[in-house]
């Protein structure tokens, strides 16, 4: 195979169709490819603008600098991590004479947990708010109580199908599609008050077979980011806006009330379906410091 030289530029390999070559090669997840490819077309609109036509390793440092400026940490390294095996297979494959994004390293999440979580006084005002005389109304309450008590991610929301939600041992159950995970093979309890709201928009929807969307839009099943605006809006109504505040706060509310309220720390690691129970610490950590008053006996008789 003849290699390419740097005088080709980055969209030329994407034009020869390289990019889904690679995907096919590598076998990645369907649910990880939207991802990969949004990261490859950030690498190519960054270095066509800056008018690049093929990437040096400086190219790439200060590239990984924009993302550290203008994106979360997830998303840029989401990108990193695409452009570095995609490059390693151009180069394995002789696509390239040399891989320039090689040992090219990710930005370091930050300690703790970016978005904050709701007290319990504030769910029950965003709650209150939704206008349930509508159908729209009766499903966005429906999506926000169950994220808020199952601590559902927003595409484990939008993968819910009807026949998902069932009964078992007199408690109902949803079998939901987890994070990076290929079926339905783990499930959430409902509880029943969040299982009458789920089943009075379902009458209210009318008929639908046992495959269909648990959560439908105009245009049919609910994307993830359809989820989040809907929560986000309910947010902002209710009024709290804030960028730390999105739909994931929904998880860390879930989480946090449940500790709160007597939950053992095995239990939350299995609502939220955590693999490493390391990361179920963290909401006791946040909530240690959330109860911990130092800073007001600090400031005790100083005022």
């Amino acid at each position: 195979m003849q290699k390419l030289s740097t005088q080709k530029n980055l969209p030329a390999l994407l034009e020869q169709n390289i990019f889904d070559k690679w995907i096919l090669f590598a076998q990645v997840k369907e649910s990880s490819e939207k991802s990969y490819r949004d990261g490859i077309k950030r690498l190519a609109e960054y270095f066509s603008a800056k008018k690049i036509s093929f990437p040096k390793r400086e190219d790439f440092l200060t590239w990984r600098e924009y993302l550290k400026e203008n994106y979360s940490v997830a998303t840029a390294n989401l990108a990193i991590t695409a452009a570095k095996l995609f490059f390693s297979f151009l180069h394995t494959e002789g696509y390239i004479s040399n891989n320039p994004a090689e040992h090219l390293k990710g930005l370091k999440e930050v300690k703790g947990h970016k978005k904050d979580a709701f007290l319990p006084e504030d769910t029950r005002k965003i709650l209150k708010d939704f206008d349930t005389s509508t159908l729209t109304g009766c499903r966005d309450k429906a999506i926000f109580a169950l994220m808020v008590t199952g601590g559902l991610r927003t595409i484990e929301v939008s993968r819910a199908n009807v026949e998902d939600l069932i009964r078992r041992g007199g408690k109902f159950f949803l079998y939901v599609q987890g994070k990076g995970r290929d079926e339905k093979d783990e499930s959430i309890k409902v509880p029943d008050a969040v299982y009458k709201l789920i089943q009075e928009y379902l009458r209210r929807r009318g008929k639908f077979e046992g495959s269909a969307p648990l959560f439908c839009g105009s245009r049919g099943r609910l994307r993830a980011d359809s989820v989040s605006r809907i929560v986000k809006t309910a947010m902002r109504r209710a009024g709290y806006d804030s960028k730390r505040l999105t739909a994931h706060s929904l998880r860390h509310t879930c989480a946090t009330n449940a500790l709160r309220n007597g939950a053992s720390l095995r239990q939350v690691q299995q609502m939220l379906r955590h693999s490493n129970i390391a990361i179920t610490q963290i909401y006791l950590h946040e909530l240690d410091r959330l109860d911990n008053n130092a800073e007001d006996l600090a400031a005790q008789n100083l005022f």
